[in-house]
């Protein structure tokens, strides 16, 4: 009889401490997520403003065909409550990151001044974010980031959906281009876009907006607002209806300090978001990925 009651609990307890491993895994994992330069806060501070002011940070334009008189910022609702799909397969994870931004009257929402002696629009924000992480664990048992995905944030059940197709950004100086096509796409942490302090980049966008036409907006630098208090955000220049073109120099950002992981994004915006009235909607799309400021022979920093 003693015998038989091992035999019956030595089952039990091999159930029980599998499944304390897979929910321990799946803690490591989240709180690397939670905690990597790669990841973290980074899509969020391209997003969010945390302001109803309208400014910005554009200079001068050189081109004759720029961007008409417009200033605009986001406050989205925080704290923001992500959801983490974890797919655990022995040493490797698969990660599905979701999260909706919101941000609606009276307190929040997308503030745009269109009009120097005009009004400033309050438009109601509803965009959902996801992102995809692939991770592996050392023999130690540590987790780290493989390969990711851009966070791609696009606006909810909108009539006026806005796509991007691709985003080309070269360094002509040292023959180096980096493109991304799909916000589906992996890309290993060593082929993230990677530049020299003194790298000046030409960034090509392709995007379009159902029914209305666009205008892309570049994010860079250390975070989502700089030490002047203005927003990294830099307007494109149009070359046609679908197309912008606009020139980043890296020694323009502030605090450069290299190795550095950092976080940019390309952000689409509708041509009524931006210069509509006060009965207008907001409809964006934002492919957002981190990149790499370096020296020369510098390695990528640590997740």
């Amino acid at each position: 009889m003693k015998l038989k009651l091992m035999l019956l609990f030595i089952p039990l307890v091999a159930v029980v401490t599998t499944s304390c491993t897979e929910e321990s895994d799946e803690m490591l994992i989240q709180g690397v997520l939670e905690s990597s330069p790669y990841i973290a806060d980074g899509a969020l501070q391209i997003h969010d403003d945390s302001t109803q002011i309208p400014a910005d940070d554009m200079t001068t334009p050189v081109y004759s065909d720029t961007i008409p008189y417009v200033k605009w910022v986001r406050w989205i609702q925080r704290p923001i409550v992500r959801k983490y799909e974890i797919v655990v397969n022995g040493d490797s994870a698969d990660v599905t990151i979701y999260a909706h931004l919101y941000g609606g009257p009276p307190g929040y929402g997308f503030f745009v001044n269109n009009d120097p002696i005009g009004p400033v629009y309050q438009r109601t924000i509803s965009d959902s974010l996801v992102r995809r992480v692939k991770l592996w664990k050392d023999e130690g048992g540590e987790w780290h980031i493989g390969s990711l995905t851009a966070a791609d944030i696009y606006t909810f059940n909108t009539e006026h959906p806005v796509f991007l197709s691709q985003i080309i950004a070269s360094v002509p100086s040292r023959n180096y281009v980096f493109v991304i096509s799909s916000p589906n796409v992996y890309f290993e942490r060593n082929e993230l876009p990677t530049f020299l302090p003194n790298d000046t980049v030409n960034v090509t966008v392709i995007c379009n907006a159902e029914d209305d036409s666009t205008w892309a907006f570049l994010h860079h630098g250390v975070g989502h607002r700089t030490n002047t208090g203005c927003h990294t955000r830099q307007p494109f220049y149009r070359n046609d209806i679908n197309t912008f073109t606009r020139t980043w120099i890296i020694a323009d950002d502030s605090m450069i300090t290299t190795p550095a992981v950092r976080h940019s994004a390309v952000d689409v915006l509708g041509w009524q978001t931006l210069f509509g009235a006060d009965d207008e909607t907001y409809y964006s799309r934002i492919w957002c990925l981190p990149y790499f400021v370096l020296q020369p022979g510098e390695e990528i920093p640590d997740d």
